[in-house]
């Protein structure tokens, strides 16, 4: 991967500043070697407080004006997930480095096209896979490619969101797309293998796209098994773990991974620092972006860096893999697939 042309700070450009593309902004404005040069968002009142707060002039109210910027290196896509597809080729076709929050694209086949884009124009494409970049995942990533773990027998994931969430994104994203997706990221990244078959069944209360429960059983290449869930069914008065300014929720999370010689289990969002009042419990996760005394660390802050660091350096990360971002599209279709008809799909090898 060629380095980017200038020999100055990489120029980057975030399209949306909603609740998380203003914790993307705090860190794109705080990493070395980087210039937070330009933002977009249609909302102009969230787009003038997070500009002034970064002293950012380049102002757009439009994503694809953001990247018809030609001053940048870099587009930061944080905009809502249906938009992806279309502004990242957009990003892709003009010739500029992207990362993508996720899902990557909305279907597998607009997902392949991004990544032959991005081959043809030369350019780095990256998605927001975050626990890749999370201390306990890599940990144990690490491990298990070193063969403490001896075979793989099951991996066994869990991520069931706050109830008061799904309505926001219950007509807009598939369940799959927006939780397991990390999930089946993990079980390709662990595994090293690949997915050959998928049983899936779904929890539906009303006419939505997304259901409020998932929960799929997939086969691996290699034998081994993995058990994902993933709902929407989290009470308002479970310990607040994920916090912003003005939103707070829980993630009731855990991955556990057996081995012929080990096994292990991370507690996700487990943190030993409890804040009691008469209203709320909360547990403030430390390490995917905690905050302090105004800026923002964690695995987010580490994914963007790995990004931006490379670009500089003009390398390929070692962390994030566009096929496995690719494949685990694919086989997020399998899992809705299988939910919706209630039959084993069966996964061919990747082509």
């Amino acid at each position: 991967m060629p380095a980017t042309a200038s020999a100055g700070p990489l120029r980057v450009g975030l399209a949306g500043v909603g609740r998380f593309g203003q914790l993307h902004a705090s860190v794109l404005a705080d990493l070395p070697g980087v210039e937070l040069c330009a933002l977009a968002d249609p909302d102009p009142v969230s787009l003038a407080r997070v500009a002034d707060r970064h002293g950012v002039m380049a102002r757009y109210g439009d994503a694809l004006d953001l990247i018809a910027d030609d001053s940048l290196d870099a587009v930061v896509l944080a905009t809502p997930d249906e938009q992806h597809g279309p502004q990242a080729r957009t990003a892709l076709a003009r010739g500029r480095h992207l990362f993508v929050e996720k899902p990557l694209a909305a279907s597998w086949h607009d997902a392949r096209e991004l990544q032959q884009l991005a081959a043809q124009a030369g350019v780095t494409l990256q998605t927001g896979l975050i626990l890749r970049y999370e201390p306990s995942h890599r940990w144990l990533r690490q491990r298990i490619v070193d063969g403490a773990f001896g075979d793989l027998v099951s991996i066994r994931a869990r991520r069931n969101c706050s109830r008061s969430s799904f309505a926001a994104i219950a007509d807009r994203i598939h369940t799959v797309h927006r939780t397991l997706i990390h999930d089946i990221d993990l079980l390709l990244w662990f595994s090293g293998s690949r997915v050959t078959s998928v049983v899936a069944m779904e929890v539906r209360q009303g006419d939505h796209l997304a259901p409020q429960g998932c929960f799929a059983l997939l086969r691996l290449a290699d034998g081994a098994v993995a058990q994902l869930e993933s709902s929407w069914t989290v009470p308002a008065q479970a310990p607040a773990n994920v916090l912003t300014d003005d939103w707070q929720g829980c993630i009731d999370a855990e991955l556990a991974v057996v081995g012929s010689q080990r096994t292990a289990r991370i507690q996700g969002l487990q943190t030993p620092l409890q804040v009691w009042s008469d209203h709320a419990q909360q547990h403030p996760d430390m390490t995917l972006w905690p905050e302090a005394d105004g800026r923002v660390f964690g695995a987010l802050r580490d994914q963007l860096a790995d990004f931006t660091g490379c670009l500089r350096r003009g390398e390929a990360s070692t962390v994030a893999n566009l096929d496995d971002a690719v494949e685990a599209l694919r086989i997020a279709e399998a899992v809705i697939t299988a939910g919706r008809q209630g039959e084993v799909v069966s996964v061919s090898a990747r082509g």
